[in-house]
């Protein structure tokens, strides 16, 4: 059986702003903004640290903070 090895690569961050509400159902409207090409060598903390600097440069408030993180999986 051979060895898989799991190799990071660049992740997006991606913040989801409420944008308003829908007149008819009452539910929030989302917009969402990524940054690519977030080093997978980046430390959670500071992405944190950093998604929350740019939360108050935005217009909406925010909803959700997200951080999608992908790898490759070889042998």
């Amino acid at each position: 059986m051979a060895t898989v090895v799991i190799v990071p690569r660049d992740s997006s961050l991606q913040l989801r702003l409420v944008a308003g509400t829908n007149p008819t159902t009452g539910a929030p409207i989302i917009q969402a903004k990524t940054f690519n090409k977030i080093k997978s060598s980046a430390i959670d903390q500071d992405i944190y640290d950093v998604a929350t600097a740019l939360v108050g440069l935005q217009k909406y408030p925010v909803d959700e903070i997200r951080l999608e993180k992908e790898s490759q999986l070889t042998e």
